[in-house]
């Protein structure tokens, strides 16, 4: 199914998606609603399975690529965490204060981008699990993608709530949803991932192939994902056995399917499909501006919110491209705007320096930030990794949304390998050096688990996918730290509260916690 071809019809996928999330909003008891196929009920009132499935199967689709949001489970991945900050900038960003206890570690039961994470996702397993029922007859490779859909889902509720409410088809809005412990929802996600790689219905192509469709290549990385985090998301702190070794089974497994670092392409060219890499294993049909726009000011055409921690640009040590070139350019490059983390003055398309709306030199500086609440429009180095391509100074992102690299896949099997798994500190060394070399940065001469946090956060930051920064500090067990503009220190917050709405639906739930 070559989804890039078949659905260009970007109005039609943002409703659709606009659509699933308003009703996830306005019904927590997982009511399903569907944009591109319908349910059929049988004569006796059983679920009859769905009308389409290649449509229902579509719907899943971009309803993953409403990961992609700057809002909702970005920015409990990434905003929570010790890479991404908002900045409150006059009125601008104020938002009632959501943005700053999501940073503040001070959110509660009503914080809207947690609520809206709960319903958005679950919403969608209960759409996969229609799809999936034998009811609909979908295809064998519909069933495969759809199970990598659900567990992908299913992972999310898992990694920020510790249990996942689970609704059968057939069962009524006056039945409440069961509750799948940690345990229960962990087995049934691997279940979900291992029928599905296991299947042969996957696409097994590498690089060239379809990457907007889930191929076994991105199904390993999602099992890869799980079984790294699968300590953090039993809620023991520890992996079960052969937890680790599966991670690096996965990460071999797409090595040999073809995905690999491309050493010869310009760092930032990863997430320019035109230039074309070996390291994208998929990509999400939808706008990277999310990951522009909410960084840049708006005399280069952005929204001038989102900001990268100081403490997070000063982790590679010099500032200097030519030391390390995931620092960025640090001037002009497409349309005036450069990639990296951006600092210093801005400029125009014809090169003159860009000013703010008060007509200050517009000067992104490398200083600590002293506040989330007050600030000017310069305050703060801006990452961006997307190139841009636009005509008359205006910034152009594309569709190509890079949603699973291999670079990251390295990490885990790395990561892994210092867990305990199969391999030695010499075979994590390759992979960390593979990247520094990519980077153009000089190699290290050992290294260590506790040097991996660090080495994760240079390469990844704010790429959050499907974990993001925030478990990656659970797993190392930094989450009540404190850190730039960040003092609170509760441990119970590795886990976020059960929404109150969700609480007075549905009985067989009971909050976290510290909630």
């Amino acid at each position: 199914m070559m989804r890039k071809e078949f659905f260009k019809n970007r109005f039609a996928q943002a409703l659709s998606l606009a659509v699933v999330l308003l009703v996830g909003q306005a019904c927590t008891d997982l009511e399903p609603t569907f944009s591109d196929s319908v349910s059929i009920e049988s004569s006796d009132g059983a679920f009859g399975g769905v009308s389409d499935p290649a449509n229902s199967l579509e719907s899943l689709y971009n309803g993953i690529e409403g990961l992609n949001n700057q809002a909702d489970e970005y920015a409990c991945m990434e905003v929570t965490a010790e890479n991404i900050a908002v900045l409150t900038r006059g009125v601008d960003w104020s938002d009632n204060g959501v943005w700053r206890e999501l940073h503040n570690h001070t959110w509660n039961p009503e914080q809207l981008y947690i609520l809206n994470s709960w319903n958005s996702r679950n919403s969608q397993i209960l759409a996969a699990t229609q799809l999936l029922d034998p009811a609909s007859s979908a295809p064998a490779d519909i069933i495969a993608q759809a199970q990598v859909l659900r567990a992908i889902n299913m992972s999310i509720i898992l990694n920020f709530f510790g249990v996942v409410p689970f609704r059968g088809v057939n069962d009524g809005v006056d039945v409440d949803p069961q509750v799948l412990s940690s345990q229960e929802a962990f087995d049934f996600i691997l279940s979900d991932l291992n029928a599905a790689i296991s299947s042969g219905q996957l696409n097994t192509s590498g690089a060239d192939g379809n990457l907007f469709e889930i191929g076994e290549a991105a199904a390993r990385f999602i099992r890869a994902k799980v079984n790294l985090n699968s300590g953090q998301f039993l809620g023991t702190g520890t992996a079960p056995a052969g937890a680790m070794d599966q991670v690096i089974a996965d990460v071999n497994a797409i090595e040999a399917l073809g995905f690999g670092l491309d050493a010869s392409a310009n760092y930032f060219d990863i997430w320019d499909l035109d230039a074309g890499n070996t390291e994208v294993i998929m990509l999400l049909d939808t706008f990277t501006g999310q990951r522009m726009f909410n960084m840049i000011h708006p005399n280069q055409t952005g929204w001038n919110g989102f900001v990268t921690l100081t403490e997070t640009f000063r982790l590679f040590g010099s500032n200097d491209p030519a030391d390390d070139a995931r620092l960025g350019l640090s001037g002009e490059n497409f349309n005036g705007l450069s990639t990296g983390y951006i600092r210093g003055q801005q400029l125009a398309a014809d090169g003159s320096n860009l000013m703010d709306r008060q007509g200050n030199l517009l000067i992104y500086e490398d200083e600590l930030l002293q506040s989330l609440e007050v600030n000017n429009e310069r305050n703060g180095i801006r990452i961006v990794k997307y190139p841009q391509r636009g005509d008359n100074g205006f910034p152009a992102p594309s569709n190509n949304f890079v949603f699973m690299r291999f670079a990251e896949a390295i990490l885990m099997r790395a990561e892994a390998t210092l867990r305990g798994g199969a391999g030695s500190p010499n075979t994590a060394l390759v992979d960390v050096n593979s990247l520094r070399t990519r980077a153009g940065a000089a190699v290290l001469g050992s290294v260590t688990l506790d040097d991996m946090s660090d080495i994760i956060r240079r390469e990844l930051n704010s790429e959050s996918n499907i974990a993001g920064q925030r478990a990656v500090q659970i797993r190392f067990g930094t989450f009540a730290d404190t850190w730039e503009l960040k003092s609170v220190q509760d441990d119970f917050r590795t886990r976020f509260p059960i929404p109150s709405t969700a609480l007075a639906t549905n009985p067989n739930l009971v909050q976290n916690p510290g909630y």
